[in-house]
């Protein structure tokens, strides 16, 4: 059934409720859905590529300005690192162990930083890496787990807010194998292709090309054009309940002073789509059970690359684990 195929019921279901207002109803009940249960439909499986390091050649900053020169060399180093993975304005750049900045945009030799450089006027060395990564997507909600797959470390999402990161390394000097992933605020650059999506700290920043596998959940988007249907897991007719329950409540309330104007018992109409809603909503969920169980009710960090001796040969490294 259609978005538009499920506005014209409601529409019907109460008279004088105004058509777009019905939208905004099954919309609302839509998102309720998604809200009040872990759904297969809204498990995510996506990548993360780090970039290699970039610190050929040398920089030219200028104190209270936002543009950086690079000398060929540099500039030669860091166009050759761009691609549609990777692109320019999900970088910062950093001289020495000095402020972290995001690079906004490039034009060969120059770098926009987001913000004025602070620090002393200077041609000096420097880096070019990436610390920050967005979410896949806008609607992102949580993390499931994130996976270095070359060197099988299974990263923390939960370790450390930005406070307590911020106490263990301060200067942000921990680099090459990341063990943690924090969440950093959300892009502010607009002419980022991830304008506004949540963004996370890797924590050490990855210093070469790396690999990541990222599973998680989204919150999912609503409803917006005619043709728009629902996954296969939610059923119309359980959203349909809400919605109506929801448009019963709006009648009961803009009723008429006049007993020719009352109408229907809307307030028996609201029990009614209630109790209807919440038998669908079981119905629904318990369907779905086997699948999501299968990501949470079960599921743990992997051991390898933590607890057990381990020794990768594609990367040359060795741990002789933790025990206990």
């Amino acid at each position: 059934m259609s978005f538009q195929t499920m506005t014209r019921e409601i529409h019907g279901c109460v008279p004088k409720i105004p058509l777009d207002f019905c939208k905004t109803l099954i919309n609302r009940a839509w998102a309720d859905v998604r809200r009040q249960n872990l759904w297969s439909f809204l498990i995510f499986e996506a990548n993360w590529l780090s970039p290699p390091l970039v610190n050929a050649g040398t920089a030219t900053t200028v104190t209270g300005n936002n543009s950086v020169t690079l000398d060929p060399a540099a500039a030669a180093a860091f166009q050759a690192s761009i691609t549609t993975l990777n692109p320019i304005t999900q970088r910062q750049f950093r001289m020495g162990i000095s402020t972290i900045y995001n690079i906004w945009a490039w034009v060969s030799p120059t770098l926009t930083l987001d913000r004025p450089f602070v620090e002393a006027s200077q041609t000096s060395t420097f880096t070019i890496f990436q610390a920050y990564y967005p979410a896949p997507f806008q609607d992102f909600w949580t993390w499931t787990s994130i996976r270095d797959m070359t060197n099988f470390i299974d990263l923390y999402t939960d370790r450390y807010t930005r406070a307590g990161l911020d106490a263990q390394d301060p200067q942000r000097t921990w680099y090459y194998f990341p063990t943690d992933v924090v969440y950093y605020g959300l892009d502010q650059n607009p002419a980022s292709s991830t304008y506004q999506f949540p963004m996370f700290e890797l924590w050490g920043a990855p210093q070469y090309v790396l690999p990541y596998q990222l599973y998680g959940l989204r919150k999912g988007t609503p409803l917006a054009n005619p043709t728009d249907t629902l996954p296969p897991q939610v059923g119309e007719d359980c959203v349909l309940a809400l919605a109506r329950k929801y448009a019963y409540e709006w009648a009961e309330a803009n009723k008429g002073d006049s007993p020719r104007d009352a109408g229907a018992d809307f307030r028996y109409l609201i029990g009614e789509a209630k109790a209807d809603y919440t038998r669908l909503f079981k119905s629904y969920r318990r369907a779905d059970r086997e699948t999501v169980d299968s990501w949470f009710s079960f599921r743990r960090s992997s051991l390898y690359g933590k607890f057990f001796a381990n020794y990768n040969s594609i990367t040359q490294t060795a741990s002789p684990g933790a025990y206990f």
